[in-house]
């Protein structure tokens, strides 16, 4: 049946759409109203009036007028985007699912049907989809801001970074004082590790909108990935100001004061983020790995709680139970730690395969397989013609916590080094001359790029050093990457430090990384990764011109003085005492490290896996062959 409308009512509507798309609200309400006294079911008048009350905030009031448009005319697609977008407000996904689906199935062409169906399929969750369309949405409506949006957000849930930060790119250019665009573009640029042009885009983005948190905040994190610490902490200042009640900030200002070794004012922040929040186990995480132990029974009781409550978040549990690990081993009571420590692991892997898939051991294998096959002895003396000849780079490298942040902190206590923490720059420079792993072979290599990036990587490390000698990169995954290293930087130096793999993966066990190291959470695929670190050591021992010092935690430990000369030494430098008062050499420690190398040294740590040995069983197993059998 057709619906026929007074002429009166349809002028009357006609007023009030050039109100509405003017931005006088109160106008273009009065208008529909008097197309409603004109026409009491007039579906269009209902329809805006609800567009009306969704932008007041009245979201029920929302859906309840365009419902009453969609049942005088149920085939109006635009009604039912509009209802789409309401009971998305009103906090109904369901309905809000169903409505924009008919919407798209009436009219595909229709843009705001497009884009609320990718929003609210990104509220659930479905961000594969939600990409497919996000991008019929930017199609039907290129100059769309909100389309963009929508289909960078869904590909950030993908962690498809380099086509995100396109999108972000595209949005900032439709509108180029949205501070939030150019935020998300800056994340997608941080999640590729291009910290540079990251933090370009996060400084544009706080100069555009100085009293948004988020954009401070998120400038934060990337800070410290940039390896930043103080930085980081600046921006963390400048977010509480904005939001002091938000806990999740004072405890990142905690980490980043940690970094600095400002241990006290670390401890003030986090106590300042459970006062706000007393259930943040994130928080007494903090205050467990700055070595302040939460020793009185109400601490220990409300971390249990969080840890053995389903109902609570997942990261809260997880954080909780590394606590709780934490403070148990260090009262040696090994079985209870070990209980807590598993429990948060199983967890985390959860979390690990929801978000990436999980290790994938038969991957490592082939990428090693191509690292071995790819970087022979000819490869590397071959490519280093094209490479930057300074002995500027020093790589730090090995397993996580096999003693690197400790080298590079006796390292940097000299007064000629400089140490720079994990830098990703070889990573990049390898996928920007050969593509991603393993296909990393210098063969296809331009002589002109592979000297530009070398030349630019020297750059980089003076700018970071000043005057240093010597700049450290204690990236340990470089290990992968070593014979890049040798072509790019023939004489830069190369330490590769050793720790019994028991104690290695055990502490690794014990720790909960912020970066994707998503082997650590498993003893059985700990060792499965060992295999293959142990694999590529042999090889480049096989192949590497470049010099090779192997560090020894035990015997560092053992005779610091002895080792840190050696280690000195072969930088091509001269003793400094410095280096034996390590602990007291201000510097940011970025790693999960922070707390101990800042202590005097200790050798409790070497051999402690024997008093887990009887939890260690996948562990050891699969270590079989590669450590001695009679110390099992």
């Amino acid at each position: 049946m057709t619906l026929i409308l007074p002429a009166t009512a349809e002028r009357d509507l006609r007023e009030g759409l050039a109100h509405h798309q003017a931005g006088r609200l109160d106008s273009a309400e009065a208008s529909y109203r008097k197309a409603l006294k004109r026409a009491p079911e007039h579906p269009d008048a209902l329809n805006l009036l609800g567009v009306i009350a969704q932008d007041r905030g009245r979201p029920a009031r929302a859906v309840q007028l365009i419902s009453q448009a969609l049942r005088v005319k149920p085939r109006f697609p635009e009604a039912l985007a509009n209802l789409a977008r309401a009971q998305r407000a009103a906090g109904d996904l369901d309905g809000a699912l169903d409505s924009a689906r008919r919407a798209v199935s009436l009219n595909p062409a229709l843009p705001e049907g497009q884009i609320q169906l990718a929003r609210v399929l990104i509220d659930t969750a479905d961000y594969t989809e939600s990409v497919t369309v996000g991008r019929t949405a930017v199609a039907c409506a290129p100059r769309s801001l909100d389309a963009r949006v929508n289909l960078g957000v869904a590909l950030s849930k993908l962690k498809q970074w380099e086509e995100a930060a396109q999108i972000y790119q595209q949005a900032h250019v439709l509108a180029p004082a949205h501070a939030g665009t150019l935020t998300d573009f800056a994340v997608a640029l941080r999640e590729m590790h291009l910290f540079a042009d990251a933090l370009r885009a996060h400084e544009r983005a706080v100069a555009l909108a100085p009293g948004d948190a988020r954009a401070h905040t998120c400038h934060a994190v990337t800070l410290k990935r940039a390896q930043n610490a103080a930085g980081a902490a600046e921006a963390c200042r400048k977010a509480i100001a904005l939001q002091p009640e938000n806990a999740d900030i004072w405890v990142m200002l905690g980490h980043n004061l940690a970094a600095l070794g400002r241990f006290a004012d670390a401890a003030e922040a986090h106590r300042m983020a459970l006062a706000l929040d007393p259930e943040s186990a994130e928080a007494r995480r903090g205050l467990v790995t700055a070595g302040l132990l939460l020793d009185d029974h109400v601490e220990l009781g409300r971390l249990r709680a969080i840890a053995d409550d389903a109902a609570q978040p997942r990261g809260e549990r997880i954080a909780a139970g590394f606590a709780l690990g934490r403070l148990f081993d260090k009262a040696d009571e090994c079985d209870l730690a070990f209980e807590r420590y598993a429990a948060a692991n199983r967890l985390l892997r959860q979390a690990q395969r929801e978000d990436r898939g999980g290790f994938d051991a038969a991957a490592l294998e082939r990428q090693v397989d191509g690292i071995i096959a790819t970087w022979t002895a000819e490869a590397i003396r071959a490519a280093q013609d094209h490479g930057d000849p300074s002995e500027l780079p020093v790589f730090i490298v090995g397993m996580p916590r096999s003693g690197t942040t400790l080298t590079e902190q006796i390292a940097a206590s000299h007064a000629r080094v400089f140490g720079a923490g994990e830098l990703h720059d070889v990573g990049r420079i390898v996928r920007t001359l050969a593509g991603p792993p393993p296909g990393g072979s210098p063969v296809p290599w331009d002589p002109r790029a592979a000297r530009r990036e070398a030349s630019s990587h020297m750059d980089r490390l003076r700018t970071l050093g000043g005057t240093a000698e010597r700049v450290i990169d204690k990236m340990p995954d470089n290990v992968f990457s070593l014979g890049a290293i040798a072509a790019l930087f023939p004489r830069a130096r190369i330490v590769l430090c050793r720790r019994d793999l028991r104690d290695t993966c055990l502490s690794c066990y014990f720790q909960r990384f912020t970066s994707g190291l998503d082997w650590t959470s498993d003893l059985a695929d700990m060792a499965l990764r060992a295999r293959q670190v142990e694999r590529v050591i042999d090889h480049w021992r096989n192949v590497l011109p470049t010099p090779m010092l192997e560090l020894q935690y035990e015997s560092l430990v053992s005779d610091l003085e002895a080792e840190g000369r050696r280690l000195i030494s072969f930088l091509g430098l001269e003793w400094d005492p410095a280096c034996l008062s390590f602990h007291e050499t201000e510097r940011q420690i970025l790693t999960a490290s922070v707390w101990q190398v800042r202590q005097p040294l200790y050798t409790s740590s070497v051999g402690r896996w024997r008093q887990y040995r009887h939890h260690l069983a996948p562990l050891l197993e699969g270590l079989a062959g590669i450590i001695p059998l009679d110390d099992n």
